[in-house]
């Protein structure tokens, strides 16, 4: 019996040693899964909860189910807001990833092409509200633009850029392009230094031209790159607040409002969180869909 009860605790021990020792590298993922679902996970869950209430960041909450999303839809500043942020999807998801692909073609293996590189990265070294402030002095009154205008003679032409309604959208999307197009011009360079050499070749000897080379060889095999900046800058510029909020602060008359900005605006200047949490949740659902449809066609052209 002694053997036995020795052979049965020489085996747990064993077993105790096994899991310990399977189980081991996951305890060092317990503070990353800490720190993800404290400032994560569980602020998410909050903004949802949040959402279904009338709350003024001071009092109890009080539930109020679905009132604060039919309350945000009856808002007039929603549905500009709605647009704008649709807008700005759009045109992120197209202008820096087609300028910054087009440059990276351009430029990727050019002798000299170095410091053209560092100039357009630059940008992006620089905050957003940094960003902000320097093009929203250029866009005013005696700013650099109207300045030069005049310089030429044109001062007909000059503008107070801001104020005009609706293309301000497009001098902030403008701002915001110029300092995005740095971090994808960098990510399509790495994606095309990594592209095997023999295809590209054969196509050479074949007689293609550089234009049917980058159209029918380079693009293509770029896939993989191209969908994970797309991905980025959609996901980015639905998100845009800071840049938006530095130049304009959603004016004039909340017309290049988003809906980072309307969240921002009700919950912390007008107090009432619960519909500063909808517009939140209502975003996340566009982002959500946006991706899970795009990936569903990403995966879709991939399997056939």
């Amino acid at each position: 019996m002694s053997q036995i009860a020795q052979a049965s605790k020489n085996f747990k021990i064993r077993l105790n040693k096994r899991t310990l020792e399977i189980a081991k590298p996951y305890f060092f993922l317990i503070p990353a899964l800490l720190l993800v679902g404290t400032f994560l996970i569980y602020p998410a869950f909050r903004t949802i909860i949040i959402s279904f209430t009338e709350w003024n960041g001071v009092t109890k909450p009080i539930f109020v189910g679905f009132h604060n999303f039919f309350k945000l839809f009856s808002y007039p500043e929603f549905r500009v807001s709605l647009t704008n942020t649709l807008y700005w999807g759009i045109s992120t998801l197209t202008l820096p990833v087609a300028i910054s692909l087009f440059l990276a073609l351009l430029i990727n293996r050019a002798s000299g092409s170095g410091l053209f590189k560092v100039l357009i990265f630059l940008p992006y070294t620089l905050s957003s509200v940094a960003v902000g402030i320097v093009w929203s002095y250029m866009y005013k009154n005696a700013g650099a633009i109207n300045e030069f205008l005049r310089l030429l003679g044109l001062e007909n032409f000059t503008r107070i850029w801001m104020q005009e309604v609706p293309l301000s959208n497009f001098f902030i999307i403008n701002a915001y392009i110029w300092r995005m197009v740095g971090l994808n011009l960098i990510l399509f360079l790495i994606g095309l230094q990594n592209l095997p050499k023999e295809p590209i070749e054969a196509a050479k000897i074949e007689g293609a031209s550089e234009w049917r080379i980058n159209m029918n060889v380079k693009i293509p095999m770029l896939f993989q790159t191209i969908t994970v900046v797309v991905v980025m800058a959609f996901i980015n510029g639905l998100n845009a607040f800071d840049i938006v909020w530095t130049m304009t602060m959603g004016g004039p008359y909340r017309s290049t409002e988003t809906l980072a900005v309307t969240m921002f605006r009700e919950s912390f200047l007008n107090s009432d969180y619960g519909v500063g949490a909808a517009a939140s949740v209502f975003l996340f659902i566009i982002i959500f869909a946006a991706g899970l449809f795009y990936f569903k066609v990403l995966f879709k052209d991939e399997h056939d």
